[in-house]
């Protein structure tokens, strides 16, 4: 018996034993600096000088007097788009993939391998892409008998340029928690349905999508807060006139261009708040819609 309790005991640990270095990552990269930056924020600080000038609530003054701020935000609202795109791709390419086929695992792998690709490379190689005279893009458009746009280099297009590059790039994780959706209907459903003589459009619309609700709402709030926190994708693919700058981008701007430490470090907790403000306004929403 004591044999058999000591087992248990060990089975116990055993799954804290593999989340720990998630954990110990976790407080050290985000939860110790971030409780470091909420001092910071009521300070002066350069970041070159070791000495901090207590200033109050002067930098979150500033910020709601700062007109980049509120130009930031609204070119960060435009990418919203995303979250749609990104969600309406992902389940066409799981609807698609769902499939008992020979070589399908090889075809979900395809799927799925921009996700897990550096996004420094893939920015890199999309440049390429848009490059307005010799780009990949535009020489497509041309074959076709299309005129070329200028992408990325245009302050028009930048954003949907952007854009594009995310969904071709992170579709993928959309696909794969529908596909997991998917493959969770119970068959007996599905037969029912064909005992009533659904087609495919009406199993679809009455059955398949509402009983994915629980993925949707996952990868809603996954997805928008995707939006809030874009970095490496408008720092590598930099529009002009920094049209595709968001609020993450000009709070690196400040803290480590600018080396206004305190500034920066008041913009990422009021970031912060919206981002609470808004997962949790989501959480009620669809916790009520699940419920």
């Amino acid at each position: 018996m004591a044999k058999r309790a000591k087992s248990i005991n060990k089975m116990k640990w055993t799954p804290y034993l593999f989340i720990a270095p998630a954990v110990i990552y976790l407080f050290i990269v985000t939860i110790i600096p971030a409780l470091m930056a909420l001092p910071i924020s009521f300070t002066n600080w350069s970041a070159l000088s070791p000495t901090r000038e207590f200033v109050g609530f002067d930098n979150y003054i500033r910020l709601f007097k700062d007109p980049v701020f509120y130009t930031r935000m609204f070119t960060m609202m435009k990418f919203f788009i995303f979250v749609p795109l990104q969600m309406g791709i992902g389940l066409l390419a799981a609807v698609l993939l769902n499939v008992k086929v020979k070589g399908i695992k090889l075809f979900r792998v395809l799927f799925y391998a921009p996700v897990i690709t550096s996004t420094v490379a893939v920015a890199l190689l999309f440049e390429w892409f848009y490059q307005p005279t010799f780009g990949l893009f535009n020489n497509i458009l041309t074959t076709l008998g299309f005129s070329g746009i200028g992408w990325i280099n245009d302050p028009k297009t930048a954003v949907i340029s952007v854009i594009i590059f995310m969904v071709w790039k992170g579709f993928g994780a959309s696909m794969i928690i529908y596909l997991a959706g998917l493959q969770d209907i119970p068959q007996d459903v599905k037969e029912a349905s064909d005992i009533d003589g659904a087609n495919a459009w009406q199993k679809f619309r009455y059955i398949t999508l509402p009983l994915l609700r629980p993925a949707h709402l996952y990868l809603l709030v996954i997805n928008v807060i995707h939006v809030f926190m874009i970095f490496q994708e408008t720092y590598m693919l930099p529009g002009p006139m920094k049209s595709t700058n968001t609020i993450v981008n000009y709070i690196f701007e400040k803290g480590f261009e600018s080396a206004e430490m305190g500034y920066a470090c008041a913009m990422s907790f009021i970031l912060f708040i919206i981002v609470f403000i808004v997962t949790m306004i989501q959480y009620k929403v669809t916790k009520m819609d699940i419920e």
